[in-house]
């Protein structure tokens, strides 16, 4: 399986063109985001709490000291459906909208019979769509950003299950209905059966969303790069001159840069990892492009 990493997580980039922003994080210490965090306490034995974990497995939170936990202390109990919200911002109204989903998360539960899923609702709650079965890309990587299972346009309803070996990241880029208006809000369920685990559940920390969008069609701006995806060589092509472009991972870290360009580049991505990147360019006449590819 070829190694794909990071999708879209975290990409907090503004973008001065024509691309537009929108990114949330939370990591469960900094209170300015929890807002979007919502447990259902309607539902009877919601075990979903935030705080330090004590547990044998789930010993620590990723970001300490706090994450989102079923239940900080004891052991999740049969017969259970535990639920949060994570809401995202909205009121967008364009072409080309993708929104990404990113968090670190352990499991312990019995596989395939204990199990978390996460669900997407593009109407306020009204209609909801599993993740991993929509038209979407989505991946889950272990500590080290090795791939451990990974799928474009999947019908998998199940992927939080079992026992990860220490922390994983799940992130999944999706594309969104035309004319799409409202915030994003995701369902978080852990679902127990009538057998006894005795298992710590699921921990998730370090949550973050973007949503990006193009105002104006792509064959309308000012470079064109191919192929894309690419896996060795890229094309840039720009219809005036360029005074340098910048390459970011899919965390807004730099990792190339070039400040002597021409009109047309051939850029080597052949050592890049497998994923989602950026290129920035900037024009002597003092315009910005950015533009997304995909490493294969």
């Amino acid at each position: 399986m070829k190694r794909f990493v990071l999708i879209l997580m975290f990409s907090f980039i503004l973008l001065k063109s024509f691309s537009q922003w929108g990114f949330g994080f939370i990591n469960f210490e900094d209170t300015t985001n929890l807002f979007r965090i919502y447990i259902d306490t309607t539902i009877p034995n919601n075990i979903w709490q935030i705080g330090a974990p004590h547990k044998s497995f789930l010993t620590s939170a990723r970001s300490l000291p706090n994450a989102i936990i079923t239940d900080t202390i004891n052991s999740y109990p049969i017969n259970n459906n535990s639920v949060f919200y994570y809401r995202t911002s909205g009121d967008f109204n364009t072409k080309g909208h993708d929104a990404g989903l990113g968090f670190w998360y352990k499991m312990d539960s019995d596989t395939l019979i204990d199990f978390g899923s996460v669900e997407i609702s593009f109407d306020i709650g009204a209609t909801w769509y599993s993740l991993t079965s929509l038209n979407s890309y989505w991946v889950v990587s272990d500590s080290l950003l090795n791939v451990v299972t990974a799928s474009w346009n999947s019908n998998d309803s199940i992927v939080f299950t079992g026992r990860t070996n220490g922390w994983y990241l799940f992130s999944s880029d999706i594309i969104l209905p035309m004319g799409f208006l409202d915030s994003i809000i995701y369902r978080f369920t852990f679902h127990s059966s009538s057998l006894i685990a005795q298992r710590d559940g699921w921990m998730i920390d370090d949550i973050g969303f973007n949503t990006s969008w193009e105002s104006i069609p792509e064959n309308d701006l000012s470079c064109k790069i191919f192929p894309n995806p690419v896996e060795e060589i890229m094309t840039l092509c720009a219809k005036s001159s360029i005074s340098d472009y910048m390459i970011l991972n899919s965390l807004g870290y730099v990792i190339k840069r070039n400040e002597n360009c021409q009109m047309i580049e051939h850029i080597n991505v052949s050592e890049f990892t497998s994923g989602i990147y950026f290129i920035k360019i900037k024009f002597n006449n003092g315009s910005i492009s950015t533009k997304k590819f995909v490493k294969i």
